[in-house]
């Protein structure tokens, strides 16, 4: 035990699980005892390949990664690293967003029954108690779960996120039988609707403060959105919390500017000036930006693309500048429009038929206003439907790295 808990100056130790899927007889011991000892939450997870003949094991948990991108997303600050190295979620800290299990690529943080993100520590204070090992590894019988400190990681598991996602701090020995896995999977976000409604919405309002219209009208459609986010969270009377992490998290960044473009936007609305202008259209394009930038996380390809930038930034100018056309016969917001409009034709996938439909019809509705103006107002309610359909599918068709099945 001695050895496990020193510290060392050497950056290239590093405490990790050590895994050799040829000992490993499948007994589900690991699994069993993690879950007997803290409530059946499996933090373990014993992924079974049947390769012809042969049932190859490969028991899984948190890889206390070099590089936990959970630990950068979280807003509240609940993630920490010790002088281990051990990634632990503080439980008093956690808000509930889920957000780092978006993070993961192994689909490790789990909530618990009080709603907030738990997750496997290393049996953390058994270690720093000199009471064990993991409960998992004194639990397998054949050696093929252990752990302690190593220079050298072995990653020989394709089936697996790429190593250089989150640099995860474990071996996993080369099997002699080769696994034929891949972790790309798919899924639909749970209760994503407070996010659909968020971020469609703010996005309005960036839109609508730059047409003629009153300042009364972003400040409502931020309103509009940003009241059911809060729902999104599970531990809603810890919600002052999210604004922890500015200095890594894009949600903290978010909710941040979104606020206060709330509250510059209240001050445009009672006293118009450039001044109050200039401030509501900064803070609520950082707000955006945050948006965009929270999802543009590589542990989930279908996000990690143009298309998410260009459907967040394009919705704010297809959806209102038709109206910011009709009412001032600006043909920038015309020319705005329709580009925007054809770069998200250019990003859309091309089984995407509906998207590409009312994209096509919203051009030419947006090109017949330069003669008839009124053809811009039948053009709104065209691109308002398409960024929905666009929006839903975002949320329902995800396509991330976790644990292959």
């Amino acid at each position: 035990m001695e050895e496990i808990l020193k510290t060392t100056e050497d950056d290239k130790l590093q405490l990790a699980f050590i895994f050799d899927p040829n000992k490993c007889i499948i007994c589900n011991a690991c699994v069993n005892a993690c879950n007997s000892a803290y409530g059946g939450l499996n933090w373990r997870t014993l992924l079974v390949f049947n390769e012809g003949d042969t049932k190859i094991g490969v028991s899984i948990a948190c890889n206390h990664c070099e590089n936990p991108l959970c630990m950068k997303v979280c807003p509240s600050n609940a993630i920490k690293k010790d002088n281990m190295s051990v990634v632990y979620i503080d439980p008093k800290e956690c808000i509930g967003c889920g957000y780092c299990t978006w993070a993961c690529p192994y689909e490790e943080p789990k909530f618990n029954k009080d709603g907030v993100m738990s997750k496997c520590d290393f049996c953390r204070q058994r270690l720093m108690n000199k009471q064990g090992l993991p409960l998992c590894v004194e639990a397998c019988p054949t050696g093929a779960l252990s752990f302690g400190w190593v220079d050298k990681k072995e990653y020989n598991a394709p089936f697996l996120a790429p190593y250089e996602l989150t640099k995860p701090n474990l071996v996993v020995r080369q099997s002699k039988v080769k696994v034929e896995a891949s972790p790309l999977k798919t899924r639909k976000e749970e209760n994503y609707w407070q996010l659909l409604i968020f971020t469609l919405f703010s996005e309005f309002a960036l839109g609508s403060l730059l047409i003629p219209v009153k300042g009364i009208v972003p400040l409502l459609l931020m309103l509009i959105g940003l009241i059911p986010s809060i729902l999104h969270i599970n531990r809603k009377e810890r919600f002052y919390k999210v604004i922890k992490n500015l200095r890594t998290s894009w949600l903290s960044r978010e909710v941040f500017f979104s606020s206060l473009s709330v509250l510059s936007l209240v001050f445009y609305s009672l006293y118009p000036s450039v001044f109050t202008f200039a401030s509501s259209l900064v803070l609520l394009s950082l707000a955006i930006i945050s948006s965009i930038m929270l999802y543009i996380l590589k542990t989930i390809p279908s996000w990690y693309s143009p298309n998410t930038a260009i459907s967040f930034l394009g919705t704010a100018f297809t959806s209102v500048f038709p109206l910011g056309y009709f009412l001032t016969h600006n043909y920038l917001y015309l020319l705005v429009a329709v580009a925007f409009s054809i770069a998200e034709i250019s990003v859309a996938r091309k089984d995407n038929k509906l998207r590409l439909t009312l994209n096509s019809f919203y051009l030419v509705m947006v090109m017949l206003s330069i003669l008839f103006p009124l053809t811009s107002l039948i053009a709104i309610p065209g691109a308002i439907l398409s960024e929905f359909i666009e929006r839903r599918r975002f949320y329902e068709n995800i396509s991330y790295y976790g644990l292959p099945k």
